[in-house]
């Protein structure tokens, strides 16, 4: 009897989790990543509860970005391993894979852009996010996840947006650089990264905690890609304040055209689940208070 070929897994970096050695109870690894995401949900809900602006945009990313570093330090804290990180600046080794991230983050990149950089280097890093998307253009992920581009976000190896920079790039994070030029010089090979896995649990609960507040308040709460929501956001200078309005704004930053097959089926069949889960348990919460 022939066999059934097995389903595509989702791309992505091959990690060795670390694990914390004899953690305190507080920092067990279930705990921690559950209490990440209701506090990431519970703060978000609250700003979507104001009226649309601006400023509440901007405040919905801030308020991920400030839970995510907090949290990461707190785990570090926590972790006994052994292990230090290694990242660095200047060392962009993972700058150069695909990243996901929220309406609210990209907004809020965009604005910062707009408010931070003059004329000329706006004009050069719209020039690269041409580049990007243009040699991506009709790939599925695991061929982006090949080819080694350099975020349109870096200049002279320096990430130029660091303060508002993705969730996803702040809770990434290596304990050994040479795995990450390996992977760097042998894309797509399986080379494992060292890295703690605790941290990526914690800082995917945050953007899980995110999403399902803005999918609570009928809001766009799709991950979209990086490079293509941005070049939306920077082309629509009123898109900040209108975003909660318009649920086609980044359709074309997000869904099958750009997260094609079973990569964008098994994400969404759990993120479906977490959010089931989550808004029952946010519910049960709010009875017993």
């Amino acid at each position: 009897m022939q066999r059934k070929p097995k389903r595509p897994k989702p791309p992505g970096r091959k990690a060795k989790r670390v694990r914390p050695s004899a953690p305190p109870e507080r920092f067990n690894e279930e705990p921690v990543v559950i209490r990440a995401r209701f506090a990431a949900a519970g703060e978000s809900l609250k700003i979507l509860s104001g009226p649309p602006s601006a400023l509440n945009t901007i405040e919905l990313a801030r308020s991920a970005n400030e839970l995510t570093d907090r949290s990461i330090r707190q785990v570090h804290a926590a972790c006994h391993d052994g292990h230090r990180v290694a990242c660095r600046s200047g060392c962009t080794y993972c700058c150069m894979v695909p990243v996901a991230a929220s309406a609210p983050e990209v907004l809020a990149i965009a604005t910062f852009v707009r408010e931070w950089f003059d004329e000329a280097r706006q004009a050069a890093l719209d020039r690269r996010v041409e580049a990007n998307i243009s040699a991506t253009e009709g790939m599925d992920m695991n061929q982006r996840d090949r080819v080694r581009l350099d975020c349109p976000f870096l200049e002279a190896g320096k990430c130029t947006i660091y303060e508002v920079r993705p969730i996803a790039c702040r809770g990434y994070s290596s304990y050994n650089v040479e795995d990450c030029r390996e992977d760097y010089e042998h894309p797509g090979t399986g080379v494992e990264g060292h890295t703690n896995g605790l941290r990526e649990l914690v800082f995917g609960a945050i953007r899980e905690g995110l999403a399902i507040a803005c999918k609570s308040a009928s809001v766009e709460y799709r991950l979209l890609e990086l490079v293509r929501a941005y070049k939306i956001a920077s082309e629509d200078s009123t898109l900040a304040e209108t975003w909660r309005s318009r649920p086609e704004a980044f359709e074309t930053a997000t869904g099958e055209s750009v997260f094609p097959g079973p990569w964008s089926d098994e994400l969404d069949q759990e993120f479906e689940e977490v959010y089931r889960k989550a808004v029952n348990d946010l519910e049960r919460r709010k009875g017993s208070t």
